[in-house]
């Protein structure tokens, strides 16, 4: 997929919900990933890894599967 560029994204890498405190990568957005559920006050946009790792996010299963195998680096 390709990053959106509207809001509430911007452009933006790492979209992650408030609710659920998944994070997903916009640069390997799957369909399953259902990031078009994700209510609109619950959206955080994030550039880097490092914020919402220390926010308690986790890896999405689908868009972030390798960095799961790996563990989100600090």
């Amino acid at each position: 997929m390709v990053r959106r560029l509207n809001a509430p994204y911007f452009g933006k890498r790492y979209i992650g919900s408030s609710e659920t405190k998944i994070l997903h990568d916009m640069d390997q957005e799957s369909a399953k990933c259902r990031i078009d559920s994700i209510a609109r006050k619950d959206i955080q946009m994030f550039e880097w890894l490092s914020i919402p790792v220390e926010m308690g996010y986790k890896a999405c299963q689908y868009c972030m599967a390798d960095f799961r195998r790996e563990r989100i680096p600090k």
